[in-house]
């Protein structure tokens, strides 16, 4: 293969970026490169260990070589070499036969490319980007170019002063903060990119020369002087319009089709994209495929890549429209997978059974009911009403929007059911709440995998009925399938809610007898289960004891958080500072553990330096941490201070707000202002039975017993019943429910006997000042 070679004054040869497929063909380097990194391009000294030449011209040789290259925009970025191999794409290249053709092809290019000799007339440093020099060049134009570069750590600043510079100049200029760049200085660089040199043009030359690539008996293709209308300034989006001699090949494509399958970063993507283009190959499919689905569907990819990727295809075909459409449907932005899918038809190109999934996976993603109905009446026009595959996804959209009615008349209609209908429809009845439904569903399955029960056990968490879903598990674990790490997470989450300590002890057990891998969101569950359920040096052993822990968030906030309900606050601080020096970022739910902590603690000054650092971080504080911040106001004594700061909040204060000052005022004697609060609480919640109790007790605590009484008719002239208290107790591993007032426990009469003794000593030993109130909250309360 053929490929250019800068020729040094040393002899050490600066070797270029692209194959260029069978020819020595001159390229544009932002054109390119811009698809590979931004705008970077440096060129890549041609041994291992090298030293840069003082000088270099920009005459080009032949050689058998091939390399990567980049920018002076940054002269730090990552060379590109890594993705392709020299010996495949060597291997690949067929030689060169139709001479005349070839350097037609040089003149052409040439053409196209403005890359002159400047000489810069003045630099300084820039003032908004220390990594940037602004320089004023001249380029034999009337006035001066005006070009920022990335050289800041390579070439000092006086180096710079009245030099001769090589500059790529019909690029679009750019705003680099606040200064308007327009062209580009070339520069080289060795392997490591620690010795970075601007590239020199050949002695004697003038500002305003134009230089170009070529082999050394290419003089007669130099290209001619610029004039002002030649050449067509450059932008990044039309590197992908560029159309470069084809090399189609077999042997080329499958050494190709190899290369896509190694890379791993966008990165990498954009080099082997890069390739494509210089070889002609840009519009094969079997290449250009596989760069669609990774931009669009990889963990690492970009979606919007892909859209412009699909935009430059004169055909794409509906395996190409499928796959960007469903990379945005899992997107942050799900609605641009609609946008693609009306381009689509726009361009004439008719959906099959694969497009309709994705757009109801998008329209559940947005909770956009409307957006589905549209979906669903242009997949009843197009005649694929009745496809399951397609009616399945229309379920699950249904529910997510909330109308459960008509997912069960999709599901209805479904002619065969599979295991994906059943399960789509006892998880839509199981998310909307109605475990009933759920469960007749479940009864009903004619088969049931690990989905099923996990779907049901998960519908019992989230309706709050805890104890069934652990019931359920007990019987999965008996006659259903392995639990999967969904399953887990659900019935730990049960236990937690129960405070199961020894239920929860099982479930770990379960994970590592069946050798569930220990992920993080399994980690994180434990640890969140063990602290809430009373067992803090467990959930320290399953912090300590994980190694995933160290890369996320969330496993730390659930550490934080749960030695902040243990009152473990300087434990709590600690694990936070350990946390930063490994460089986890905090989120919101960090902040707010920590202000659980100060609550817990009485630490006011810390809290105030939590709060504030929200807003350094460029979060913006929610309800939940205004409450807390309330909370740490009012158990430190600041009551008055707490309730100044409800009234300076830019929002309407929450219930819970207020019930954290509410709570404050009563444990340090300001009645006044608690009935206050507690006034404002009924009438944001009327219904809440909490709210009467909270206020009735101010009154007792001011022995207003006329007010307390009045408030009590109030509550049962408006209908507010006061729920049942209850406790859950566990003993030997079994769960036992007490509700007040109810006598259906079988041992109940003891319990009650107990019970009443135990008041009775309560009065007995009670404090004289609060007798009083502390009677009137047991009888009527």
């Amino acid at each position: 293969m053929a490929t250019n070679l800068f020729k040094c004054s040393t002899g050490i040869g600066v070797r270029l970026l692209f194959p260029f497929s069978h020819s020595e063909l001159p390229l544009n380097f932002h054109q390119i490169n811009s698809a590979i990194k931004g705008n970077y391009h440096h060129l890549r000294l041609h041994n291992k260990k090298p030293k840069l030449p003082s000088a270099r011209s920009l005459l080009w040789h032949s050689s058998s070589s091939f390399c990567t290259a980049a920018s002076a925009t940054d002269a730090s970025a990552t060379g590109a070499s890594g993705a392709v191999s020299d010996a495949s794409i060597d291997e690949a290249v067929p030689p060169v036969s139709d001479v005349e053709d070839q350097k037609r092809k040089i003149r052409d290019a040439a053409d196209v490319l403005d890359i002159r000799v400047g000489r810069v007339l003045k630099a300084w440093r820039h003032e908004e980007a220390d990594s940037l020099y602004v320089e004023e060049v001249d380029i034999g134009e009337p006035e001066p170019r005006t070009i920022c570069s990335g050289l800041v750590k390579y070439v000092p600043l006086d180096h710079l002063q009245d030099r001769n510079v090589v500059v790529l100049a019909n690029l679009k200029p750019r705003n680099m903060r606040g200064v308007k760049s327009s062209g580009m200085l070339l520069a080289a660089s060795d392997a490591s990119h620690e010795n970075v040199e601007l590239l020199v043009p050949p002695e004697g030359s003038l500002p305003g020369q134009r230089v170009w690539f070529g082999s050394e008996d290419d003089h007669q293709n130099q290209p001619p002087p610029a004039t002002a209308n030649q050449v067509l300034p450059v932008s990044n989006s039309q590197m992908l319009n560029l159309s470069f001699p084809s090399c189609k090949n077999a042997n080329i494509i499958q050494k190709l089709v190899t290369l896509h399958e190694k890379f791993k970063s966008m990165f990498e993507l954009k080099q082997i994209h890069a390739l494509l283009l210089t070889c002609g190959l840009s519009q094969e499919q079997s290449l250009t495929s596989k760069i669609l689905s990774f931009s669009a569907l990889s963990d690492l990819g970009n979606i919007d890549y892909s859209y412009r990727v699909l935009s430059q295809l004169p055909n794409p075909t509906i395996f190409d429209w499928n796959t960007v459409i469903r990379g945005y449907s899992k997107s942050k932005n799900p609605n641009r997978s609609i946008s693609v899918f009306v381009k689509m038809l726009r361009d004439g190109v008719s959906p099959d059974y694969l497009t309709y999934p994705f757009l109801a996976k998008a329209s559940a993603r947005l909770l956009k009911r409307e957006l589905g109905v549209a979906v669903h009446a242009h997949i009843a026009k197009n005649g694929f009403e009745f496809d399951r595959f397609i009616s399945n996804s229309l379920i699950h959209m249904y529910a997510a929007c909330g109308d459960i009615t008509y997912a069960r008349k999709v599901f209805d209609g479904i002619f065969v059911k599979n295991s994906v209908s059943w399960n789509s429809m006892l998880d839509g009845y199981a998310k909307c709440g109605d475990v009933i439904s759920a469960r007749e569903v479940f009864d009903l399955m004619p088969k049931r995998d690990v989905v099923s029960w996990s779907s049901l056990i998960d519908g019992y968490v989230k309706a709050g009925d805890y104890r069934e879903a652990l019931v359920v598990f007990d019987r999965m674990r008996v006659v259903g399938p392995k639990a999967n790490e969904v399953t887990m997470v659900s019935v730990l989450c049960a236990c937690t809610h129960l405070g199961a300590l020894e239920e929860g002890k099982v479930m770990h057990r379960y994970m590592v007898d069946n050798k569930l891998p220990l992920t993080l969101v399994l980690q994180t569950s434990l640890v969140d289960m063990y602290a809430k359920c009373g067992a803090i040096e467990d959930a320290l052993g399953v912090f300590r004891g994980g190694s995933l822990h160290r890369s996320d968030v969330l496993m730390w906030n659930a550490m934080i958080g749960g030695l902040a309900i243990h009152g473990l606050v300087q434990q709590a601080l600690e694990i936070f500072s350990e946390m930063q020096i490994i460089g986890i970022v905090p989120d919101e739910i960090t902040y707010l553990c920590l202000l659980s902590a100060c609550a817990h603690g009485g630490l006011v000054k810390e809290a105030w330096h939590f709060f504030e650092c929200l807003g350094k971080h460029g979060m913006k504080p929610k309800c939940e941490h205004y409450a807390c911040m309330v909370d740490v106001l009012a158990r430190g004594g600041q009551v008055t201070e707490a309730h100044q700061f409800i009234c300076q909040m830019p929002r309407e204060p929450t219930a819970s707000m207020l019930g954290a000052l509410l709570s404050g005022c009563v444990n340090h004697g300001k009645l006044d202002l608690a009935e206050i609060v507690g006034r404002k609480l009924i009438e944001i919640e009327p219904g809440h039975d909490g709210r009467y109790v909270g206020l009735s007790n101010v009154y007792a605590l001011s022995k207003r017993w006329d007010d307390a009484r009045s408030l009590r008719e109030a509550m049962e002239r408006r209908g507010v019943k006061k729920s049942p208290g209850f406790s859950i107790v566990e003993i030997f591993g079994t769960l036992h429910k007490f509700i007040a007032h109810d006598k259906s426990y079988p041992e109940s009469d003891e319990i009650y006997m107990t019970l009443s003794s135990i008041v009775n000593e309560i009065k007995f030993d009670m404090d004289y000042r609060n007798q009083d109130y502390l009677l009137y909250a047991m009888e009527n309360f």
